[in-house]
């Protein structure tokens, strides 16, 4: 599901809000979201869906005439339990996997 198609079921199931104020509210909230996310040891949590963390490790790396400090930025999502249920019953009911 992309963008415009989010703002579309939004709209069917929400029809007293505008499209456009529900796009707007999407922009806001990508941006509030961001905004945490860049900011060191913030996570985001949506209910019923799961935790977004973005964790930064640092070490050094190199033999001992090139030692340098190496970072590396990890995106991490933790699904609620709900979620993972969900999820699995939708692909269990679905049939064998591919």
């Amino acid at each position: 599901m992309n963008h415009r198609q989010t703002i579309t079921e939004i709209s069917k199931r929400l029809p007293r809000l505008k499209r456009r104020d529900v796009a707007e509210v999407l922009e806001v909230m990508t941006e509030l979201w961001l905004e945490e996310l860049a900011q060191p040891g913030q996570t985001v949590t949506v209910a019923n869906l799961g935790k977004l963390m973005v964790e930064v490790q640092s070490f050094r790396s190199g033999g001992a005439v090139g030692r340098r400090t190496v970072k590396r930025v990890y995106i991490r999502f933790r699904p609620t339990e709900k979620f993972r249920r969900f999820v699995l019953n939708a692909k269990i009911n679905e049939g064998p996997f591919e």
